[in-house]
């Protein structure tokens, strides 16, 4: 049984990893797709009202279901940030298919980007066959490994997107050589 101090303390903590963690992961989401998920939603409103029964019904197993919403919440936006940062680099690669980014970096940009590509899949897709292969099984263990490889795989994800923001100028100089280029074959071919 949990004594009234560790019932505050978890409550502490939902209240903090929601300031924390989810509103800035909520921020990120809307940047990124300009809203977020009802998945999101839905788990949020069940954290605040088991923590409003808490409250107004003296009732300290809520206070702990909160706390699995908090996490769940918290997975929901891991899975949609780096489904959101998959789209965005398929989008660059797309835009800049014309562009020769072998160029980036001393050649560098490319196999790098490439090489935090296939370590972001690789996350994700074992987060995900995870996922699938404990569906059925209800244990803290499995969720909390499981969340470990969710913010792992958004975490590469991440460093995806900072890599490519990061090497900004880099890609200029590549589009601005790219168009020289072009500009001089056709001048040739005239």
């Amino acid at each position: 049984m949990a004594t009234n101090d560790d019932v505050t303390k978890v409550e502490f903590e939902i209240y903090q990893t929601y300031q924390d963690v989810i509103a800035p992961l909520i921020a990120t989401l809307e940047v990124l797709d300009s809203e977020y998920p009802i998945e999101i939603f839905n788990e949020i409103r069940s954290i605040f009202l088991h923590l409003s029964r808490y409250k107004v019904q003296s009732s300290e197993k809520d206070v702990f279901t909160a706390k699995r919403h908090v996490k769940r919440a918290i997975l929901d936006c891991y899975k949609y940030i780096c489904v959101s940062y998959a789209e965005k680099l398929e989008k660059f690669r797309i835009e800049y298919k014309e562009v020769n980014l072998n160029l980036a970096d001393n050649g560098e940009f490319l196999p790098q980007l490439n090489k935090l590509d296939v370590e972001a899949r690789e996350k994700l897709f074992k987060a995900k066959e995870f996922e699938i292969q404990t569906h059925l099984e209800d244990s803290e263990a499995n969720d909390n490994y499981l969340y470990s490889l969710y913010e792992e795989a958004y975490l590469s994800y991440k460093g995806v997107n900072d890599f490519i923001t990061d090497s900004n100028e880099a890609i200029q100089f590549c589009c601005s050589e790219t168009k020289k280029s072009d500009m001089i074959n056709k001048a040739s071919l005239a």
